[in-house]
């Protein structure tokens, strides 16, 4: 199916490279203007944005803390109302529990659930407004199937798929629709070999997905 989303603007979370990245040039080859969003990642990101102008449509990079809600809110002043946004961000710091400090978890509470809050709230009510729009939301499939070693991020990103379920309901009355995306592991090159051995074990066929960048 060939969609075009010439004219929209897509606000896409944590692009500057991975999975974010493939996310931002799919929709920019389909016509969409992008708001390209960083958080440490700035050369990544200028790299990014400079792909994407060779497509042909506009850019903006926008960048803040999505866990931190006055930096969302200085991320809607740079761009406005959108008219879709895709939340890729996410942390984890790939341990079990009982290895954390007291309070260590937190940042990984922040942008895996209290991100998602954020962006909602201060994007939503534009594209309810408006009668149209798109929040879909990225997690990893820990969230379903538990990790000893994604206890805190999983727990905070099933807390997000409920309210994403949730958030479908008071806004698609409005027209907006909100979906989650679950992932399962994908391989952007930054697990060492011992433990993509080890993960991968939970997978029937024994491998991660990977990130392809197709033409546009």
């Amino acid at each position: 199916m060939d969609v075009r989303l010439d004219g929209n603007t897509v606000l896409v979370t944590g692009a500057a490279k991975g999975i974010g990245k493939a996310i931002a040039l799919e929709a920019a080859g389909a016509g969409a203007n992008i708001a390209l969003h960083y958080h440490h990642s700035k050369g990544e990101a200028k790299r990014t944005a400079e792909e994407i102008r060779e497509i042909g449509v506009d850019v903006q990079m926008v960048s803040g803390d999505v866990g931190d809600y006055a930096d969302v809110d200085v991320m809607y002043e740079t761009t406005g109302p959108v008219d879709a946004i895709v939340n890729n961000a996410g942390w984890t710091q790939l341990k079990p529990f009982f290895s954390y400090e007291r309070g260590e978890w937190q940042k990984e509470i922040d942008i895996c659930l209290q991100a998602v809050m954020n962006l909602a709230h201060r994007f939503v009510p534009d594209m309810m407004e408006r009668g149209s729009g798109k929040f879909i939301n990225l997690i990893g499939d820990s969230a379903r199937t538990g990790d000893r070693y994604l206890s805190v991020s999983g727990a905070a990103r099933s807390g997000a798929t409920s309210f994403v379920k949730s958030l479908a309901q008071e806004a698609g009355r409005s027209g907006v629709q909100c979906n989650t995306v679950s992932l399962g592991m994908i391989n952007q090159g930054e697990l060492d070999e011992s433990l993509k051995t080890k993960l991968v074990k939970h997978y029937p066929l024994g491998t991660s997905g990977i990130v392809l960048m197709l033409p546009t």
